[in-house]
């Protein structure tokens, strides 16, 4: 008589690992909400071995991802002073291999901002955490859940809206210049507006990002 197939390893090993995983506190600050949570440092420091003693791997397959400029705007000592962040959504499928190589798959979205390169590597980041606390249900030593209220969602100032925020007697000049960026459609308007300004206002952060942020919108 033929013995019945073996089911595929990855299910028996997984859920072993979900068996043996520990609560993974809250232990890291976001000091700008003020609200603690899991890093993805805690997440693998927690199930590193347990993967390792039921040999499963990851492996990530990245299926779409974004980078967007994103002006920010701050107050310092007084002056009003502009970056660009950028900002990265990924869309990853996560692949768990067993020994046996059979496999199970989740897809996740990780969204990060950066001033630098490092977006990718942190919306990477953020998808496998949140892969593995969802698929292992790993639960907090904490009672409350800080990630219970959602700060309302915040948006990017346009160049319109800097330059409604700028003092007309303070800033007059660089608030006339991001007007007139605003309403220039086609690459010549905007190399106009370059030649009237730049001279006064090219070392000027706040102009010279408005300047490569619309011409981006432009698509030049």
């Amino acid at each position: 008589m033929e013995e019945p197939a073996k089911p595929p390893m990855i299910y028996s090993s997984l859920a072993s690992i979900m068996e043996e995983t520990k609560a993974i506190a809250k232990t890291e600050k976001n000091n700008g909400q003020n609200f603690m949570f899991r890093g993805i440092d805690n997440v693998m420091n927690g199930l590193h071995d347990l993967f390792a003693k039921h040999k499963v791997i990851i492996l990530d397959e990245v299926l779409d991802y974004t980078v967007t400029e994103k002006i920010t705007e701050k107050e310092y000592q007084g002056r009003r002073t502009t970056s660009i962040l950028y900002y990265t959504r990924a869309k990853i499928r996560f692949h768990f291999l067993a020994a046996d190589g059979s496999e199970v798959t989740t897809v996740n979205v990780g969204e990060a901002m950066d001033s630098g390169d490092k977006g990718m590597n942190k919306a990477m980041s953020v998808a496998l955490k949140y892969a593995l606390l969802q698929m292992f249900l790993i639960p907090t030593q904490e009672e409350k859940d800080p990630d219970a209220q959602t700060p309302p969602e915040t948006r990017p100032k346009t160049i319109a809206e800097i330059a409604d925020s700028l003092d007309p007697v303070k800033d007059g000049l660089l608030k006339e210049a991001l007007v007139s960026i605003t309403t220039a459609n086609n690459m010549d308007a905007l190399k106009g507006v370059w030649g009237q300004y730049s001279q006064q206002l090219s070392q000027n952060p706040t102009f010279s990002q408005c300047m490569s942020c619309r011409r981006k919108e432009l698509g030049l």
